[in-house]
């Protein structure tokens, strides 16, 4: 009998670590991510008032499509800092419970900062590019290749076309007074998170790793060092793999 239980439980056990092995080996491509998360995206537009567009798109840039190891160890696919547990990798951004949890904290972020509550009465829902232009004026990363990236994201994948699902464009000045009693509840709910230092919130100036980057490169690229990039990334040696994700 008892071997039969400890039987059980070694079977329960390794059929847990291949799911969570399986769930983290995923790869995603460009398109399977957008119809993984479109609906998501969807949704929240609706109850905030939030381009889908904007929102998958930014997603999209921050996480390398969900295949960053920030979003596969942390679920954080908006590349905002703050604390995480976890005990596998060692970052400086946030970690999350769920994918969704990540997608409701960027949108909720859009609604606590003052820098960018104005957006929502400044911009249509369907201006993606203006939201874009202000979420980076807002201060969202200093990047300057930030922009143009996300908005190349947006028309090359035609992710505006999600931004139509809604039967008309939610108009300015309704924007700021949008979103459903849950939105609502999660801010009072990180009142306390509103008030800490705003760097906890913004996305890191970050780099993916491409095809032929080295550290030595990048460094020159981005007036910093070797030794400096190492530390802010944890790294113990200079490789580098491609959709790697650095902290400038």
């Amino acid at each position: 009998m008892q071997k039969t239980s400890i039987g059980r439980y070694i079977i329960i056990l390794l059929m847990f670590v291949f799911t969570v092995t399986s769930t983290i080996a995923q790869k995603f491509s460009p398109s399977s991510y957008i119809a993984q998360h479109k609906d998501l995206a969807q949704q929240l537009m609706n109850e905030t008032g939030v381009p889908a567009s904007v929102i998958l798109a930014i997603a999209f840039h921050e996480s390398a499509y969900g295949n960053s190891k920030v979003a596969k160890h942390l679920n954080n696919h908006f590349g905002i800092k703050g604390k995480n547990n976890s005990k596998t990798i060692r970052s400086a951004y946030k970690g999350y419970g769920s994918v969704e949890e990540s997608y409701r904290d960027f949108v909720g972020l859009m609604q606590r900062r003052k820098a960018n509550r104005v957006l929502f009465e400044k911009y249509d829902s369907d201006d993606y590019e203006g939201w874009i232009k202000g979420i980076f004026k807002a201060g969202y990363t200093r990047l300057s290749s930030w922009t143009p990236k996300v908005l190349a994201t947006i028309r090359r994948y035609k992710l505006d076309e999600y931004d139509r699902i809604q039967t008309e464009p939610v108009s300015k000045g309704m924007l700021a007074k949008s979103g459903t009693a849950k939105i609502q509840q999660d801010i009072l709910l990180r009142s306390m998170e509103a008030n800490d230092a705003s760097a906890d919130f913004m996305a890191g100036e970050t780099h993916v790793v491409t095809k032929g980057d080295t550290l030595s490169e990048l460094a020159t690229r981005y007036n910093t060092s070797v030794d400096a990039l190492k530390r802010r990334n944890n790294l113990h040696s200079s490789k580098l793999s491609i959709g790697q994700r650095l902290l400038l």
